[in-house]
């Protein structure tokens, strides 16, 4: 009913304006906060899932190695006609950690080796897929579960061919591991969103590696309800995240990771309900407060609302700087004791986790995991910057090669696991007579390369090569009080400034490697550029060394 008054219709119809207004203003902030929560969770759940599926890629590879390592030794041992394949896995115990179950198959079938047999195998071995698929591929292979055939539990098995000297494949290997192990899933699951949410893992062709609910382990996807239009994407190689429909038909933020080549998909389904429930929580007492202030607080109340969004913005906006590399992970606000606080927190203990685990695949990807020293990848990312920094600061530097002199007999002899000990105190000792400047790597097998910064004399490249030679000779410890005389040869390239390219300093010191070898061994050349070779020689008495002219 409209008051009598103009002065009565005049407040009505203010007051209807601002009401109107406070609620059209209300209702835009709110929907802003909507997108902007929905954007900064599913970032946040995309982040998390990438972390979890860079782990399992890890854990793959890493299984893959010690297979493909495992592989290396059997067939060096058929070939040598060493220890019996059953003997070679006994001298592993470490494999019982990294597989549930370990198997290798001739070519026609039989158990020619195992450790540890369980039940991760039995359907493969069963209809022969672990043998016959690795076969017919010639390579490594990740197996899946076969669709169909749900146990309740999620296993996979990998697999790697052993080729003999001539290049035929002349057993299998086949490794059972449960996909729940705390390498596996078992870890990922702890990353599972919210209290309600959950994590599921697929492969290429719709077959479920994992699943909270273990009846759906190795069953088709789709069989029960349809795939989401998401799901069928990521099953064809999509990464991302969405709001849509889970199988069960539940609104739910759903998110999907490929796990390196693997062919897996890693996903979760986080329900919408939960994931926005801070917002929805916003948007119930925001419209309280709207109702209540529209007459005498409408305009103020538009001013609060975006006073209150403010810092939910600064949060999305530093985000998507440190996502795109612009700003530092300490751009981040981390004393705020509210949602948005937590919401910096748990972003900026992702990002530390994640720049730790890039560091550490970092140091891994350079690092040799039996000595210690640089590896190949390590060596030809820095000598060409040290040759580039001998140019610029015109100065000389020397490279020099080495091996451990008949090193293919003490593995004969004493077997790899003396070898690796002998490489290991070879590494430890050429650390203890290198300078902190030196860079010390080790490029394949018994093969090591040191590259010293200003060695630029031929009288210093000899007193280094001697001193090298000195630390070698006493006798190597093996362990099993096993004591063996290990020696070196030396090859040396020595160039002043101008400092010649990388590869022919490694040419000139290969070259003088080989003529150690060829006078004898356990001695040095040293080939300075532009000057003839210098030669070291084994004297009749031990420690006397000779200098050719």
């Amino acid at each position: 009913m409209l008051p009598k008054t103009l002065k009565g219709r005049l407040t009505a119809a203010v007051t209807a304006l601002v009401a109107a207004a406070c609620v059209m203003v209300t209702a835009v902030a709110l929907e802003v906060a909507y997108r902007e929560m929905k954007e900064s969770t599913g970032q946040q759940q995309y982040s998390l899932l990438t972390s979890a599926a860079a782990h399992l890629a890890f854990e793959l590879e890493t299984k893959h190695t010690l297979l493909r390592t495992l592989a290396e030794e059997i067939a060096l041992q058929q070939a040598d006609g060493g220890a019996p394949i059953q003997d070679v896995l006994a001298h592993h115990p470490g494999l019982r950690q990294a597989f549930a179950d370990l198997v290798v198959l001739d070519t026609a079938g039989r158990i020619a080796g195992l450790q540890q047999p369980g039940y991760f195998l039995r359907s493969q071995l069963a209809d022969s897929s672990c043998l016959q698929e690795t076969l017919r591929a010639g390579a490594a292979l990740t197996l899946q579960p076969p669709a169909g055939k749900a146990n309740g539990r999620a296993v996979v098995v990998l697999s790697q061919p052993v080729v003999d000297a001539k290049g035929r494949t002349a057993f299998v290997l086949c490794g059972g591991t449960s996909l729940e192990d705390s390498s596996f899933f078992g870890q990922a699951a702890r990353l599972r969103p919210g209290a309600t949410g959950y994590l599921f893992a697929l492969t290429r062709d719709g077959t479920l590696l994992y699943h909270p609910d273990r009846g759906r382990h190795a069953l088709k996807a789709g069989e029960a309800a349809p795939l989401p239009a998401m799901a069928r994407a990521a099953m064809e190689g999509w990464d991302g995240w969405a709001f849509g429909n889970d199988a069960q038909g539940t609104p739910s933020l759903l998110t999907y990771k490929q796990v390196g080549n693997s062919g897996w998909v890693l996903a979760s389904a986080f329900p919408a309900d939960e994931a926005l429930a801070g917002i929805a929580r916003a948007r119930h007492h925001a419209w309280i407060w709207t109702a209540a202030l529209a007459i005498c607080a409408g305009v103020g109340g538009w001013a609060i609302m975006v006073v209150l969004l403010r810092p939910l913005r600064a949060l999305r906006r530093h985000v998507h700087a440190v996502e795109r590399e612009e700003a530092e992970i300490g751009v981040l606000d981390l004393e705020r004791e509210d949602e948005v606080g937590a919401l910096g927190r748990a972003f900026h203990s992702l990002s530390v986790k994640r720049q730790i685990a890039e560091q550490q695949l970092k140091e891994l990807s350079l690092t040799d995991t039996l000595t210690g020293l640089g590896n190949r990848r390590q060596f030809d990312h820095e000598v060409a910057l040290l040759i580039d920094q001998a140019s610029r600061y015109r100065f000389g530097l020397a490279v020099a090669f080495l091996d451990v002199d008949c090193f293919k007999a003490i593995n004969d002899t004493y077997g790899h696991a003396a070898g690796d000990a002998v490489l290991r105190e070879f590494a430890r000792r050429l650390r203890t007579v290198t300078r902190p400047t030196d860079r010390t790597y080790r490029l394949a097998g018994d093969e090591f390369v040191i590259v010293s910064e200003r060695l630029e004399s031929g009288e210093n490249a000899r007193r280094f090569a001697a001193k090298i030679l000195r630390a070698i000779r006493r006798p190597f410890d093996i362990g099993a009080g096993v004591s063996l005389p290990v020696t070196t040869s030396i090859g040396l390239a020595v160039a002043r400034f101008p400092v010649a390219p990388v590869g022919d300093m490694m040419q000139h010191a290969d070259a003088a490697l080989y003529q150690t070898k060829r006078n004898g061994r356990d001695g040095y050349t040293i080939k300075e550029l532009g000057m003839p070779a210098v030669a070291s020689t084994p004297s009749r008495r031990p420690g006397l060394r000779t200098v050719a002219p």
